[in-house]
């Protein structure tokens, strides 16, 4: 096994893109991975699509998203979780194919995230495990009965959700580097189920730290090829404290369960993922639970810029952005006025920094920031965000986004963006505070804050489409950071053509 890859540096930098370095590969179309989960004779519970969505102000969410007081959920709530969460938007037909359009972004649109709820005090749903159709919108029960909560908390756990990664689904496109867009893709899903338990004012908390084997074992996992990243407790009202389900480890389920996480006749394994997925398994405590010292540019901001807060909130009802949202590519090179720019920095940054929901490990993994075109109210140039200080900071002046479209593979629609927004990383920083599991907290939250980006340019009127294909070194190199920096996501965001 290569010793390389049972760190975070050693994986990100044995998979990094390197101009002139790719080797070709062709796509097996007769064995793409199927996008739905197939269960043996499954025992579902369907679930009411066609009740009206709440009202729900796109702007007020992101200033209250966070935990809310605890409420006794029944199955119509959790219903509605699930539509804002992961939802069919639309259906098309792509080369004779029918495609299904989401809630949710994904690179190469592969979709690899599962969701599942471990039901402990929902009315009108008993008590057990199931796994969420968002095809045919309904609950397939894989276990009945009492169930243990994974992690364990000291609060009454009124249901949990867990989001896992297939790994062939990226992998059939991505081979040994999909295991960073099955975390960006964590990322985005978790994003939109935080923001749904949010705005339906439930208190949550969000776990990147468990037992691995043991979720695994309680999901009905093939943990070769299926991994449980992130768990979701709800909490419940005051009765649910008498309880929280099954004690103890839970048995394994049937092999036909666990056969479900095969999605291809032909699938490929990529050692690789499994080496670095696995050396992460265990949790690492950290220097005393202290935020790690990230050293991820050479240079620090000369100047600083206060983030003005919106004069006029962007009216925008959160349902329809969820329904329009988007990965879009065509760019308009526009102007963008100051009040824009400060709207939808105030929508992004809502919920970064101190104002998370997130553990902290992830909101301590990660700096994020921008590269503003020649459209934009400020100077282009590199620009590092400050969430707490509301703030932004100068690192370089100048014209950065054509250069950086050519280090994202020379998608060279990116340089009509008028921002790119960068999500970045002290490689060697995590594996010194986290070990390799700190890779999972620092992609996860920027799948999160790329999901929001998306959101916020749909509410906008913007587009706005993610990057993972990057030159890794290149782009480095182009924003100047340190030998352990790297950039782990880039987003593009701004005005687009209208049709």
């Amino acid at each position: 096994m290569s010793q390389k890859i049972l760190t975070a540096a050693g994986y990100h930098r044995a998979t990094s893109y390197r101009r002139h370095g790719l080797t070709p590969h062709s796509l097996d179309w007769a064995h793409q991975p199927v996008p739905v989960k197939r269960y043996p004779q499954p025992d579902r519970v369907p679930l009411d699509h066609d009740r009206k969505l709440p009202p729900l102000d796109y702007p007020g969410i992101m200033r209250h998203a966070s935990p809310g007081h605890p409420a006794a959920p029944d199955i119509q709530v959790m219903a509605t979780v699930f539509r804002l969460a992961h939802d069919v938007t639309a259906r098309a037909m792509h080369g004779g194919q029918p495609f299904h359009y989401r809630s949710v972004a994904s690179a190469g649109a592969l979709y690899p995230f599962e969701l599942y709820l471990a039901a402990h005090h929902i009315d009108g749903l008993a008590p057990g495990l199931y796994h969420y159709n968002l095809f045919d919108f309904s609950l397939t029960a894989l276990r009945r009965g009492p169930v243990p909560a994974i992690p364990p908390v000291n609060r009454g756990i009124a249901a949990t959700f867990y989001i896992t990664g297939i790994f062939f689904r990226s992998a059939w496109k991505y081979r040994s580097r999909a295991y960073r867009y099955v975390l960006l893709d964590a990322g985005h899903l978790l994003e939109n189920l935080r923001l749904a338990l949010g705005a339906l004012g439930m208190d949550f908390s969000i776990h990147l730290d468990f037992d691995d084997r043991r979720a695994a074992t309680l999901l009905g996992l093939d943990p070769r090829r299926e991994a449980c990243l992130v768990g979701v407790h709800l909490h419940g009202a005051p009765a649910a404290e008498m309880g929280t389900g099954a004690a103890g480890d839970p048995k394994p389920l049937a092999g036909d369960i666990l056969r479900a996480s095969v999605v291809s006749d032909r699938e490929v394994a990529y050692p690789d993922i499994l080496r670095i997925h696995r050396a992460g398994h265990a949790v690492e405590t950290g220097s005393a639970g202290a935020p790690p010292e990230l050293a991820v540019m050479k240079k620090t901001p000369a100047s600083w810029i206060g983030l003005d807060p919106p004069e006029f909130p962007v009216p925008a009802d959160y349902a329809r952005i969820l329904g329009q949202r988007r990965s879009r590519r065509n760019f308009l090179s526009a102007s963008v006025s100051r009040a824009d720019l400060m709207s939808f920095l105030d929508l992004v940054t809502g919920h970064m920094g101190a104002a998370s929901a997130m553990p902290p490990s992830c909101r301590s993994a990660l700096a994020t920031g921008f590269l503003a075109g020649s459209g934009m109210p400020v100077s282009p140039g590199f620009y590092l965000l400050d969430p707490d200080a509301r703030r932004l900071g100068c690192v370089s002046g100048g014209g950065f986004t054509e250069s950086m479209a050519r280090a994202c593979l020379d998608q060279m629609w990116l340089k009509h963006a008028g921002l790119h927004l960068l999500f970045m990383t002290d490689l060697d920083a995590l594996d010194r505070t986290w070990g390799p599991r700190g890779y999972r907290y620092a992609m996860i939250e920027a799948g999160r804050l790329g999901q929001q980006v998306y959101l916020a340019a749909t509410a906008m009127g913007w587009g706005a489409c993610g990057i993972g294909a990057i030159y890794d070194r290149e782009a480095a190199d182009l924003l100047d950071l340190s030998d352990d920096g790297a950039l782990l996501y880039l987003v593009g965001a701004g005005p687009v053509k209208r049709r």
